[in-house]
């Protein structure tokens, strides 16, 4: 490992760890330790069920990364299964959400399959992440309004533009995927004060090197087809799974809801909360979600407040783990 690279990762091992003390601090000891003792047992199956979602994340990543040539079988399952848990963790605790995690996996990628190959598995893999979100939202939102008899006209008309934002950025990612994005987002970077005259020179040097990523990403959606299709499933069933986690968590306070109540609960509050991605651990924002999303449904807010402390212990718990991880040497 060059002297650069350990650099870099002791950087993201230190401010991930001073980010971290510093949200533990915000959201109280009291706070935490109440959480814990109510949830119970109930905690073994909420960290547990993250295994297998963060395993399909991987998984998702691999198939990505597998393309054929013989620098990808340098990178294992396990390894890639370590930058995918730190991956989120830095993504976590970070402001403007993949500021962190993303350069933090090229890195650490780009020693075995080299910068553009690294460059854009990882950007491929984050578009997959995201896509799932965005087929998510399109598919559950209209649940709400065949679901629930009775919504406030301000509430209707917020989830009528979530939903047609979200297929506009499905399109958006057509053209990604179809095209390649990098060399596209460059020539609009450039256009930005400050910073524009810099990128604009950054990419006239490495023209070559620009282009040749594009081709790597769009060559997953035209030429590795199966791929991109498994890769996405995936990454969609992944997304279905953790509504799985609402239910546990309604369960320890002994309030059962149906599966379909925990997929529009998921929906609303991770649609607020990544509309507020610049906030880090999604301070409030989640809070407002769930607040949301529970008085549509016509459940006791309070309910909503226990969930969403949970959801972050169990983020507390991760995010621990991804940055210890963080410090372990490829072997």
């Amino acid at each position: 490992m060059g002297n650069k690279t350990r650099i870099a990762k002791n950087s993201f091992f230190i401010l991930g760890a001073l980010a971290l003390g510093i949200m533990i601090y915000k959201i109280g000891f009291d706070n935490i330790w109440n959480d814990i003792k109510q949830t119970g047992w109930w905690y073994v199956p909420i960290l547990g069920m993250w295994i297998v979602v963060y395993l399909m994340n991987t998984l998702s990543f691999y198939i990505i990364l597998r393309d054929g040539t013989p620098e990808t079988k340098n990178v294992s399952f396990i390894r890639l299964f370590k930058l995918t848990v730190s991956g989120f963790a830095i993504n976590y605790i970070t402001p403007f959400g993949l500021m962190g995690g993303e350069p933090y996996k090229i890195i650490e990628l780009k020693q075995d399959i080299g910068i553009q190959k690294a460059t854009s598995s990882v950007l491929l893999a984050t578009m997959m992440h995201f896509v799932s979100h965005f087929i998510f939202w399109v598919v559950t939102i209209p649940m709400l309004f065949f679901l629930v008899p009775v919504i406030s006209d301000s509430i209707e008309i917020g989830l009528i533009i979530s939903g047609g934002t979200a297929f506009l950025l499905l399109l958006w990612a057509y053209r990604i995927y179809t095209k390649g994005g990098v060399n596209r987002a460059l020539i609009i970077s450039s256009r930005l004060p400050f910073i524009g005259k810099k990128i604009k020179i950054y990419k006239r040097q490495h023209q070559d090197k620009i282009s040749q990523m594009d081709v790597l990403i769009a060559d997953l959606f035209n030429n590795r087809k199966k791929d991109f299709i498994a890769s996405l499933l995936i990454e969609f069933i992944a997304r279905i799974l953790i509504c799985v986690e609402i239910i546990l968590m309604m369960k320890a306070i002994n309030i059962p809801i149906t599966f379909v109540q925990s997929v529009l609960i998921e929906s609303i509050q991770s649609l607020i909360s990544n509309l507020f991605f610049f906030m880090p651990m999604q301070m409030g924002t989640r809070e407002g979600g769930f607040v949301i999303i529970y008085g549509i449904l016509s459940i006791p807010v309070a309910y909503g407040v226990f969930v969403s402390i949970s959801k972050r212990m169990r983020e507390l718990f991760w995010t621990v783990i991804g940055i210890l991880l963080i410090k372990a040497e490829k072997r």
